[in-house]
């Protein structure tokens, strides 16, 4: 009986698999004989080596169908007329989609790329996993230009500042804003490189986009935390930017036609594998969008811009290397607005401020242990706001001025250990302000007395593996710093806050003449220690000092904001950073996991007092006071590096805390002496990036970001004088504007088919802040019969679409 039982069920189970693969194949199979089924064959190849692929799986119209190709790469499939999608996936492919409309029978010959072989277009490249898992960098994220140019941005101006905004960790105090707070910190305390020469004011027309010419770029590499000892100068974040170094094979032409601007690349070769050269440019033509769409008390409005970077390559044999760079920059600004200086309001204002800025870089290859690379740079960067008028003309200018030498060398004495030393020098030379020097006016010309300083570095890196788990990267950079003359020092009374009328009297240095100095080690650590080879523990530690800072009574900036020295009254910030991480890598390391803690304690940061005069005082240190500041936060990260679909998302909380005492507490401290937010305090950050690529021809992306509205000061009530409201603030920064959220959108079309005449196009459509959230930038409060009414202020309150045509030339 019982041998009788397994018999049945053995013949049940064969009958249900026979009628399941009946059942599946039936629609196919009973109808193949019908006359009006067409045929859909094809064959699956490498698209590398052109070997067919058995068993790829094929489906139609999204569903499983439960058809796969034969060892041969071939299949057959029988359908009626009609539209069908046709998806063949395998794996360790990327999957290919194709629509068929079926009226005849159709042949498909499908090649799949190997997931290694397509591109991780995602912003942070393959390199940053490695340093994540694999070295002790903590705090570290190299971005991939490829996938920056991928990312939906605004007006389609390809934009490296707004990229990295995307990154936890890194915000700014909105729309429009100048530069970015990057961990608690002031965009002043951000040292921003490209090629060694230093970006003072990274963004074109106040902040709308970034300086940098995109087709230029090879990578950037940001450092949050983990600095080397080769940077100094600033106490917060690094931004590392690398220009392309040119072909010397064989000519390439690259650019981009936009709404905003238009740019293009070339890279020539002069002589085979020794010397080639870089030209890129970029140039905008707005003047049309203000008479076309601007209301009729802006159509006067013009804002233009360029930028400019060349490279020269020579290699004159295989141990040296010469480069010569060089990058311009320059914003036009004109605005028929009100405008006021000096109790004079102009009625039509313009802004002009850029860098001019050249390097040279010269690597010597000692042999497998030791190389070495000298480093020249020089810089420029100047503004002039001018308000003409027939009487009362304003031609207000400031500079930057700043010269770097630096030499470095790379040793390695081991497999075990990477060692990096050098010195380095840099003489700044500002000017503050000249107002009206060279112009007639009824305005007194006024010139703030230049300020000059020499900054000297000595640094050494040592990392060592001491096995497979643990490694260590221990650094120590000694910093000096002399403020020098000529200048003149005033005496103030110690009982009283420093004002025009306590001084006691003033001394006098001449031209080269030490009048203060200062100097300081800064240590640097990082530790890695791997759990195992998906897993990583990491701790950090810097000090960092700041002698050149920017004073300004504004959320944001301005480009004609005040640059400032240490001197016998402004002392040179610091600020110790401790930083924690764990990384866990999965599924091939296409997917990670991060986790990030830091704290960051700083001194001597600058603020100023109520109603201070910044631009064109002489005697600044009246005018603002020193005090401390913490940040701290958590940055959690999950990161899909390759595939069909690809990404990021990202959480932070962070918060960036000040408090103000001065030299007299009773009568200089903001909000009572209490800590109170910074300007770019936003507790809550949320990023999403979504790359999706079906396609060789399509790619499309999207990005949401989410941010706790920023701190503003809120006036706690009213004051009357001849009967005239004005607001009543006591407390710093007491309120905050609405949440920021914003959703963007960008398709990407590439069209390869003169790939064989070495032309490559594509276009780019793009939609900036889809579901038009009008995010406030500022408040304003006016007084209205029952106290005070807020007005918040909106820059981008709706959707900006653009259509962007890029081109190659290889």
């Amino acid at each position: 009986m019982i041998q009788q039982l397994r018999k049945t069920a053995l013949l049940l189970k064969i009958l249900l698999l026979l009628m399941a693969i009946g059942s599946s194949n039936s629609c196919y199979a009973q109808n193949k004989t019908l006359s009006n089924l067409l045929e859909i064959a094809g064959k699956v190849t490498d698209s590398r080596t052109g070997e067919p692929i058995a068993n790829a799986s094929i489906s139609l119209d999204f569903k499983k169908s439960g058809f796969i190709s034969d060892t041969l790469g071939v299949f057959k499939l029988y359908l009626p007329n009609g539209e069908y999608v046709v998806k063949v996936s395998a794996i360790g492919y990327k999957p290919f989609r194709t629509r068929v409309v079926l009226t005849k029978n159709v042949q498909l010959n499908i090649e799949l790329d190997e997931i290694s072989k397509t591109l991780e277009e995602v912003i942070v490249s393959s390199q940053a996993t490695r340093k994540d898992i694999q070295t002790p960098s903590l705090g570290v994220t190299l971005l991939n230009i490829k996938g920056i140019k991928k990312l939906p941005a605004m007006m389609g101006e390809i934009d490296i500042i707004r990229s990295i905004q995307t990154l936890p960790g890194v915000s700014s105090v909105g729309e429009g804003s100048n530069g970015v707070n990057i961990r608690g910190g002031n965009v002043d305390q951000n040292l921003i490189y490209i090629d060694d020469m230093p970006i003072f004011n990274p963004t074109h027309l106040f902040g709308l986009f970034s300086v940098f010419a995109s087709d230029a770029i090879r990578e950037l590499e940001l450092y949050k935390g983990g600095i080397p000892a080769r940077f100094g100068g600033r106490s917060a974040a690094v931004l590392d930017i690398k220009v392309t170094e040119p072909s010397t094979e064989k000519f390439k032409l690259s650019g981009g036609i936009g709404l905003v601007s238009n740019r293009a690349m070339a890279e020539i070769p002069i002589v085979k594998e020794k010397l080639s050269v870089l030209v890129a440019g970029r140039v905008s033509f707005n003047d049309f969008l203000f008479k076309w769409l601007a209301p009729d008390n802006m159509k006067g409005t013009k804002a233009n811009f360029y930028d400019f970077a060349s490279k020269v390559f020579y290699r004159p044999n295989k141990n040296n290397t010469i480069t010569l760079s060089a990058y311009l920059s320059e914003d036009y600004y004109q605005v028929d607005s009100l405008f006021s200086l000096e109790n004079v309001i102009a009625s039509k204002t313009q802004f002009d401020y850029g860098h001019q800025n050249a390097s040279i870089h010269w690597s010597h290859y000692f042999g497998p242990k030791l190389s070495m690379e000298i480093v020249g740079v020089t810089s420029l960067y100047k503004t002039r706001t001018y308000a003409p008028d027939s009487v009362n003309n304003i031609d207000l200018r400031n500079q930057v001025f700043y010269n770097n030498l630096k030499a470095q060398w790379d040793y390695l004495p081991d497999d075990k250990q990477k060692i990096n030393f050098g010195i380095s020098g840099i003489r700044y030379d500002i000017q503050p302000g000249s107002l009206n020097k060279d112009v007639k006016s009824r305005i007194a010309a006024v010139e703030i007395p230049r300020e000059q300083g020499m900054e000297f570095g000595i640094f050494v890196d040592d990392e060592y593996k001491f096995n497979n788990k643990l490694t260590i990267q221990a650094g120590l950079r000694y910093a000096h710093y002399l403020a020098l003359g000529a200048g003149t020092v005033n005496t103030y009374l110690t009982t009283e806050p420093k004002s025009l009328n306590t001084i006691v009297s003033t001394r006098t240095y001449s031209s080269g003449e030490v009048m203060k100095s200062y100097g300081g080690f800064e240590p640097r650590l990082t530790m890695k220690y791997s759990i195992d080879e998906k897993n990583t523990l990491k701790l950090g530690y810097n000090r960092m000092q700041q002698f050149f800072q920017l004073i300004s009574n504004n959320t944001t900036p301005l480009p004609t904001a005040r640059w400032k020295l240490a001197d016998e009254f402004v002392k040179p910030q610091f600020s110790d950073f401790y930083t924690i991480g764990g990384f866990h890598s999965f599924k091939d390391d296409i997917w990670e996991l991060s986790a990030e803690g830091y704290y960051r304690n700083a001194q001597h940061i600058l603020d100023y007092v109520s109603g201070a005069n910044l631009q064109l005082n002489k005697n600044l240190e009246t005018q603002i006071i020193s005090g401390k500041g913490k940040a701290y936060g958590l940055e959690l990260m999950l990161t899909k590096r390759r595939g069909e679909v690809n990404g990021w998302l990202s959480y932070t909380y962070a918060r960036s805390l000040q408090q103000m005492l001065g030299d007299f507490p009773s009568v200089q401290q903001i909000s009572n002496g209490d800590w109170f937010p910074s300007n770019y305090d936003k507790p809550h950050n949320f990023n999403m990036l979504v790359n999706i690529q079906p396609s060789k021809h399509h790619s499309f992306s999207f990005t949401f970001a989410y941010q706790t509205g920023r701190p503003v000061s809120s006036p706690v009530g009213l004051f009357q004088i001849d009967n005239q409201r004005y607001p009543v603030y006591i407390a710093r920064n007491n309120s905050r504007i609405s949440d920021y959220h914003r959703l963007d959108f960008s398709w990407t079309i590439t069209n390869p088919s003169l790939k064989e005449k070495r032309w490559e196009g594509s276009w780019t459509f793009t939609v900036y802040n889809i579901y038009a959230r009008q995010n406030a930038y500022s408040v304003f409060f006016k007084p209205v019969a029952y106290g005070v009414r807020p007005y918040e202020l909106s820059v981008f309150g709706a959707p900006f679409v653009s259509l962007t045509y890029n081109f190659k030339f290889l």
